[in-house]
């Protein structure tokens, strides 16, 4: 199993991708350590409605089989972030009223800019932010394996 790398800070704030057939599920993350983190992303639940519905839940980080991209956005050594806040940002933005494929990298970069209107990050630019992170995480599939932890990155356009 490789081990996390130096930049990889729990406390912290991620954008986290996970390898999907067509393009990454976007989520965001704030880990209590190598093992597993805090989770907040849209998903489509088939059973019930088909519809997204908000998500919060405990993930799996290292050995997660389909875990492949985390970006920092916000590092805790510049200030604190809960997990309280980012539910609360994420349980602000409205979830799409669709089924369609794709809706969660918006969603998230609209919690992103939630959370920078509720000071609790900076955002220098959502467009560039959303470019490097796809850049970002098309490369990363080979990371999507038990054996491997996902690869980490540290964003220019967020703090």
């Amino acid at each position: 199993m490789s081990s996390p790398p130096p930049h990889f800070t729990p406390g912290s704030l991620y954008i986290a991708g996970f390898a999907q057939a067509r393009a990454p599920h976007l989520a965001l993350i704030i880990p209590k350590d190598a093992q597993s983190g805090s989770l907040v992303h849209i998903r489509i639940d088939r059973s019930a409605s088909p519809t997204w519905q908000y998500e919060h839940r405990r993930q799996k980080i290292q050995g997660d089989m389909f875990f492949s991209s985390l970006m920092k956005i916000h590092d805790f050594a510049t200030g604190d972030i809960t997990v309280n806040q980012l539910c609360e940002a994420a349980s602000a933005v409205p979830v799409p009223d669709n089924d369609q494929f794709g809706e969660c990298g918006p969603w998230v970069f609209k919690t992103i800019e939630k959370l920078h209107e509720m000071g609790v990050l900076t955002l220098v630019d959502v467009v560039a932010l959303e470019k490097e992170f796809g850049v970002f995480a098309e490369g990363n599939r080979a990371y999507a394996r038990r054996d491997r932890f996902p690869n980490v990155a540290v964003s220019l356009h967020c703090t």
